[in-house]
């Protein structure tokens, strides 16, 4: 099948039920493989869509405590034909000095695929802080962005696949992206921040998926304050969105959802 958009291929397929068969046509997501090396070192095969590379790979950067700001950055080559990014870093010696650390660890998190556990290496107690309380937002403002946001993806109707990740203010959408994987999703969000150097601090995240620790962790370290997923959170999740006043929010449809740790900032 062709590649007409980077994105999804059309294949035709066969609807079968008990009493009936029938062909039909259906957009299909593409797996686009892309490794990211850092400072001449491999660090990460990333199974991703093929889209918003750059902000996925300065997004990843960040929420895996590689980088602390973009001014760490040097340079970002993506060759997209080859599925690689080169990423150069200011400071040379601290890249091999994480790998290094983290020598033989791996962790297989909920996102796609191996990838070393640099981020719980780097990212401890004594790196975060709990976020203060000021920023609210009504309750019902909320539930207006959940209902546009299910309603924002068109690459979602036509391939059922994909993951969206959207960030709000007081004014309304600020910008989404998808991905293949909702890690993805939520680090491309990060990165277009940090590109665009948005203060995150009186901000919405809304995520299609589910919200397991690795996730929240990214949103505790970029100071996102409310989090609202159309699914549900993990225990751990709950527990550090509590520890870190982070309020979570899930299973948002029509005209309700759960409120799971810092129900202030909504009520």
């Amino acid at each position: 099948m062709s590649d007409t958009n980077h994105v999804s291929k059309n294949y035709k397929i066969l609807v079968c039920s008990t009493d009936s068969k029938s062909e039909e046509h259906q957009d299909i997501l593409i797996e686009y493989k892309l490794s990211i090396f850092v400072n001449g070192i491999r660090y990460v095969n990333l199974i991703c869509t093929h889209k918003n590379l750059y902000e996925l790979v300065l997004g990843n950067l960040y929420t895996e405590g590689i980088i602390g700001e973009i001014s760490e950055i040097e340079s970002i080559e993506i060759l997209e034909d080859e599925g690689k990014a080169f990423v150069t870093l200011t400071n040379n010696d601290i890249f091999k000095d994480m790998i290094e650390a983290t020598e033989g660890i791996r962790t297989v998190t909920t996102a796609c695929g191996k990838q070393h556990s640099i981020a719980y290496y780097l990212m401890n107690d004594s790196d975060l802080s709990p976020l203060e309380h000021s920023y609210r937002i009504p309750f019902e403002t909320v539930l207006s962005y959940m209902n546009e946001f299910q309603k924002s993806s068109e690459i979602y109707k036509s391939t059922r696949g994909i993951h969206s990740c959207a960030l709000y203010n007081e004014t309304g959408l600020l910008y989404l992206m998808e991905d293949i994987g909702r890690h993805n999703a939520v680090d491309k969000v990060l990165g277009y921040a940090m590109g665009h150097r948005i203060d995150l601090s009186k901000t919405v995240l809304i995520t299609s998926g589910r919200v397991p620790s690795d996730m929240i962790l990214k949103i505790i370290k970029a100071k996102i304050p409310i989090l609202v997923a159309r699914s549900v959170p993990t225990d751990v999740a709950i527990e550090m969105a509590d520890k870190y006043n982070i309020t979570l929010a899930g299973f948002a449809r029509g005209t309700k959802l759960n409120l799971y740790s810092n129900e202030q900032r909504l009520l």
